[in-house]
């Protein structure tokens, strides 16, 4: 094997000494002379001797000229035999990083270096990629993670290669594991002349993961020193974007333990830097999400590249899934009916800038729905497709109860809430007196999606209890605090240790501070907390000029410590400061104080609204503003009950479902490019009603589904890369009437990625110094290789030139005609020259 083959002509260069001594030969001419005859009898009496120096001359050059074109053409063929002597290993650690950017397809197609990705090693995803135009930066890191492995099956001594995918390395640390082995796709594996050992990694193709590199780093730096090794390089196969090698401290310290002993050299696979559209959200607004009531979808689209792109159309499609009987198709993308809406069109979007797209969906049917939304094709396919779920139901109702005798609030509520005539909201109001509290259950508020409870003097322990369950397992609840409100009651009963039903302990009624009062400024402002009130706010203050308020209650501020002091179950006393919630300002009065504020508690919502609706301390609810503000109230109230509209890939699929209305097995049909999919049958988890925290109407014993991506790695699940992917999944239940149903799921990915401007090399090596670290060629990269595991043979071959050129000199000397200079003889002449001189 040689480093340089071209100079291996050099070896011509060993016939020249054996023509100079044929033609040396050659010029002998015959001729009689007694003194030669006397040489000549000499010559034959020594003729073996003189023949056997001359071949041993000939051979001292013949091997000086061997020698060094061996050195100048890099020759380490002989490295067998010091390896079979020394006994020498060398551990080669490669960092494949499989970020989803790494899907990119920028400036490239296949070289004659990346023939071998035509493969049938490529999974289907992977063959999806490179069909299209262009080669993705992933499998050209393949490609020269292949061309590492068959240049190390074809060298001398034992080579050990251990590959570590990024994202398998940063999921093996969230799963709690701490070792290198277990995050390896390779660990410490002997080379063989065939190189198989890699073709399972060659199967693979980026990831749907926003990968961070420093678990891969640490794991893979550990098994490094710890495994033992004569020799040890480390390499890094990235696209080097400018989001996570432009500060690249961290990194720096993960490879620093490594030190100055282990060569780092980075390959860079990416090619170019294009531009890169991206789908970066997709969600329903928060509303209702009722049935026949048409639901407002938002699309967030960025440009990640440097140039402006004007009429990229954006096209959109419904899937629905109705709420009756629907069997499951593996053999399809989708098990629901799909149709095409109209097509949406940004008609510019600048480099770097972001832009949002509303639109309206309408769903005669109850059930979960999704839409998907598609940008054209581009450089990274993965961001260009993204889904949402609405899950939409029949109209809920809302329970309603007013303490003013007149009902006043009351009417306001349930008329904004229900309108009546054509209009559709999807809330039933149902109005109830006081008392309907005393003797109340959770049971009996889970049939309900929100609670609003309007100027009541107190409120019972008991009627207390069952509301912090109601909030705490995803009900909304909506206070409506007037004249009537007895402030000692209500934080005695609805603030503790373990109750947060109001955001803070209720202080005083408190009048309007005329003095705060601005020029052209009504007495209620938006806040800039809360964006509760999006479409009102939009229009700026003004619009509640025409609100007057005259008094309100005012909350206990953190930052002015009180005495007050509440008695816990335990004994245990807390101040009235501890009991401040982290809430939300929505609407602040112009003295600074809040005038509706928000909070969360458990899975549910709280509203509380500080001045009543009776009409006495203030005139919002005949004011315009007040049904589209409740209106927007009441959608954030339902949507903590309503199940997320997508998840993103690497978090647990999960789904908790009543064990009345289904049956305990399920099939899982994770999202795929192109069908058909693989089906996962599940086995549902029994769970009691008491351990039930989500979703208001969850008291009945239920079942839990879950597909968690760690505890597939952990035991080594071949089909983790299915459940990874971003896209729609199916859940195919079977319902306890025995009919079929489907529920759909997104799962979509981290938007920050799609960033794909590149990070300098130069850049990169500074921010890592003083390490070893050198950016290489992607196809010359393990030249570098050669020229460092070739060290020591050529300081062998140089020790015996030397050794050879000395033998030679000697050799020389010794073929050659010296007289021998005896004592006598040089003092005979010595005497002579003496005599002569005088």
């Amino acid at each position: 094997m040689f480093l340089y083959p071209a100079l291996t002509l050099g070896f011509l260069f060993i016939g020249v000494p054996l023509l100079v001594h044929l033609i040396n030969m050659l010029r002998h001419r015959r001729q009689r002379w007694a003194a030669m005859d006397f040489l000549l009898a000499s010559y034959r009496k020594q003729k073996k001797w003189i023949h056997l120096r001359q071949i041993l001359l000939l051979l001292s050059r013949l091997i000086v000229a061997a020698l060094l074109i061996a050195i100048l053409s890099g020759w380490s063929g002989g490295s067998k035999i010091l390896d079979a002597i020394g006994g020498r290993v060398t551990h080669h650690v490669v960092i494949l990083d499989d970020s989803y950017s790494m899907g990119d397809r920028s400036s490239g197609g296949l070289g004659s270096g990346d023939a071998s990705l035509s493969t049938p090693l490529q999974s289907s995803r992977q063959g999806q990629e490179a069909s299209m135009d262009g080669v993705t930066a992933y499998a050209r890191a393949l490609a020269t993670l292949q061309d590492l492995a068959r240049y190390l099956a074809n060298q001398d001594g034992e080579h050990q290669l251990t590959v570590m995918r990024a994202s398998r390395a940063s999921m093996s640390v969230r799963a709690g594991s701490t070792t290198g082995d277990a995050a390896a796709d390779l660990s410490s594996q002997t080379v063989e002349e065939d190189a198989r050992l890699i073709n399972r990694v060659m199967a693979t193709s980026a990831s749907s993961l926003e990968v961070d590199l420093v678990p891969a780093l640490d794991l893979a730096s550990e098994l490094l020193r710890s495994t033992p090794a004569d020799e040890k390089f480390f390499y890094v196969l990235s696209d080097f974007r400018e989001r996570s090698w432009g500060s690249a401290d961290r990194l720096a310290q993960s490879l620093g333990v490594l030190g100055n002993e282990v060569p780092i050299r980075l390959i860079d696979c990416a090619e170019g830097s294009s531009g890169n559209l991206a789908i970066t959200s997709l969600s329903p607004s928060p509303d209702v999400w009722v049935a026949g009531v048409p639901v407002m979808i938002r699309v967030t689209v960025r440009n990640y590249g440097d140039r402006e792109v004007r009429n990229v159309p954006l096209s959109v499609k419904a899937i629905r899934y109705p709420d009756q009987p629907i069997n499951a198709d593996p053999s399809a993308m989708f098990s629901g009916q799909v149709d095409a809406l109209p097509d949406l069109m940004l008609d510019v979007l600048g480099a770097g800038e972001e832009i949002t797209k509303t639109f309206q969906v309408y769903f005669a049917e109850a059930g979960t729905h999704a839409i998907e939304v598609e940008l054209p094709q581009d450089s990274l396919l993965i961001d260009n497709r993204r889904f949402c779920t609405i899950p939409l139901s029949r109209a809920e109702k809302v329970l309603v109860i007013d303490g003013d005798v007149d009902g006043v609030g009351g009417y306001h509520v349930s008329s904004s809430l229900n309108p009546g005539s054509q209009v559709e909201m999807g809330a039933i109001p149902e109005v109830q007196p006081p008392s309907f509290l005393r003797s109340v259950t959770y049971e009996q508020l889970s049939a309900y999606r929100a609670v609003y409870l309007i100027d009541l003097p107190e409120i019972s322990d008991n009627a207390a209890e069952a509301l912090t369950q109601y909030v705490q397992r995803g009900g909304g609840l909506a206070w409506f605090l007037g004249k009537q409100v007895n402030a000692d009651a209500y934080n005695q009963t609805l603030l503790s240790a373990n109750r947060r039903l109001l955001p803070a302990p209720l202080a005083t009624a408190e009048p309007l501070d005329e003095a705060a009062r601005v020029d052209g400024a009504g007495d209620v402002l938006f806040s800039d907390q809360s964006d509760l009130f999006g479409p009102l706010r939009s229009v700026g203050d003004g619009i509640l000029s025409l609100v007057v308020v005259a008094r309100s209650w005012s909350l206990a501020d953190k930052e002015k410590p009180s005495q007050a002091e509440e008695s816990t179950d335990d004994g245990a006393e807390v101040l009235a400061e501890d009991l401040v919630s982290d809430y939300q300002v929505a609407l602040k009065l112009r003295d600074g104080r809040p005038l509706l504020t928000q909070h969360s508690f458990g899975d549910g919502r709280v509203l509380t609204h500080l001045a009543g609706l009776d009409g006495s301390w203030t005139n919002w609810s005949g004011d315009p503003t007040f049904v589209v503000s409740l209106l927007q109230s009441n959608a954030w109230l339902w949507s903590a009950a309503s199940p997320p509209a997508a998840r993103e890939v690497e978090m647990p699929y999960s789904k908790r479902l009543l064990a009345a209305d289904y049956l305990r097995g399920a099939t899982f049909l994770a999202p795929v490019n192109v069908p058909p999919r693989v089906p996962f049958e599940i086995s549902g988890v029994e769970v009691e009603s008491a351990s039930i925290g989500s979703g208001p109407s969850a008291a009945a014993e239920s079942y839990d589904f879950a597909l968690d991506p760690l505890a597939m790695l952990i035991r080594g699940d071949e089909h983790l890369d299915e459940i990874l992917q971003p896209g729609l999944s199916e859940w195919s239940l079977i319902a306890a009437d025995g009919t079929a149903r489907v529920i759909p799921e997104a799962s979509v990915i981290e938007s920050t990625d799609g960033d794909l401007e590149r990070a300098d090399h130069a850049s990169v090596i500074q921010q890592l110094s003083p390490l070893d670290v050198r950016f290489l060629q992607r196809r010359s990269w393990n030249q570098d290789d050669r020229e460092s595991g070739n060290s020591a043979m050529t300081l062998f071959l140089l020790l015996l030139l030397l050794l050879f050129l000395a033998i030679e000199q000697g050799l020389a000397h010794w073929a050659s005609y010296h007289v021998s200079t005896s004592p006598a003889v040089s003092g005979a002449r010595r005497e002579n020259s003496r005599g002569g001189l005088a």
